[in-house]
């Protein structure tokens, strides 16, 4: 998968996308925007034929989908309900979807993305932000795709680790650990997603202070890794680390993240809003409580977070 020269993430594959529902003038736009930037296309007409190219005659996977449903409430609920058959498919869970709509109903909007749209894009938009949210979404995808690869079966490890305490300091840290403690978990492939986003929030806005508007401009320019490596070695940074604890109880498994930043105030991201869907980042909070765990409880001014659980 290529994203471009600039991104964090680069494969050899190229990108394939799906476009769902899109009307004349929006195909004739994504093709000339997308095209152009290397990826390959998919146009279907709704979202029942997409439902069929993808279960029932995948040559293909899609590294995104492109929902289009600026049309009526029945195309949103149609998009919806292949959504979710999405999420319920191991196969296809993390993939991520982006929304395009022209609808100023916040509360349609809300449903969208508590139903797992994480990406929106309002109409009408430019060819810098089209790209600015794919690549935003398509390298959250790849970060979270890597850790669901390294989860092997480990079935006999779960019972045996009643408490641990771990200390990171770096992203490549973060990815290990998430990965390693999401054996202990019924749901390793969720749960890691959460574990990650948590440790990276730790690292980088605790631990290196990166600012949510610093890292939206990092993000766009594509050197986000470049400013996190150059943190981590000032010697202000050096002896800073991300304390992880996992505690194992008969009815559920509690893992605490704390870093040694200033805090903030973690209940706007806990809920994703329409004033942040076209954001490049700031997804993993709510991800972590939406997807991963069934309690998310923020701490010491936000610089404490514990995800639980439930084993009953």
């Amino acid at each position: 998968m290529t994203i471009s020269a600039s991104q964090d993430v680069v494969q050899q594959q190229p990108v394939q996308l799906l476009l769902i529902g899109s009307d004349k003038n929006s195909e004739e736009f994504l093709r000339a925007t997308l095209e152009e930037e290397g990826f390959q296309l998919t146009f279907v007409k709704n979202s029942a034929a997409a439902e069929q190219l993808i279960f029932e005659k995948p040559t293909v996977f899609y590294d995104a989908y492109l929902f289009d449903e600026s049309h009526n409430h029945q195309q949103t609920l149609q998009n919806l309900k292949l959504l979710q058959a999405l999420k319920k498919d191991s196969r296809y869970a993390i993939v991520p979807a982006i929304f395009q709509t022209n609808s100023q109903d916040t509360r349609e909007i809300q449903h969208c993305l508590e139903n797992g749209a994480y990406f929106y894009l309002l109409k009408p938009f430019t060819k810098d932000l089209l790209l600015s949210v794919l690549n935003a979404a398509l390298t959250g995808f790849t970060s979270h795709q890597e850790l669901t690869q390294r989860i092997t079966d480990l079935q006999n490890l779960r019972p045996l680790v009643q408490q641990a305490h771990f200390q990171i300091k770096t992203v490549e840290d973060a990815r290990s650990l998430s990965s390693v403690l999401a054996y202990i978990t019924p749901t390793p492939k969720e749960t890691s997603v959460g574990l990650f986003e948590l440790m990276l929030n730790g690292i980088e806005h605790g631990n290196l202070n990166i600012s949510y508007l610093e890292k939206t401009k990092f993000v766009k320019r594509g050197d986000l890794q470049t400013e996190i490596s150059r943190r981590l070695s000032l010697a202000e940074n050096c002896e800073k680390r991300v304390a992880v604890i996992f505690k194992r109880t008969s009815e559920k498994l509690e893992f605490t993240i704390s870093d040694t930043g200033n805090g903030f105030d973690p209940l706007r991201y806990l809920d994703f809003s329409i004033e942040r869907a076209m954001d490049n980042h700031g997804r993993g909070i709510m991800i972590a409580n939406k997807l991963s765990f069934d309690e998310l409880e923020y701490q010491d001014n936000g610089s404490k977070v514990t995800g639980r659980i439930n084993l009953t």
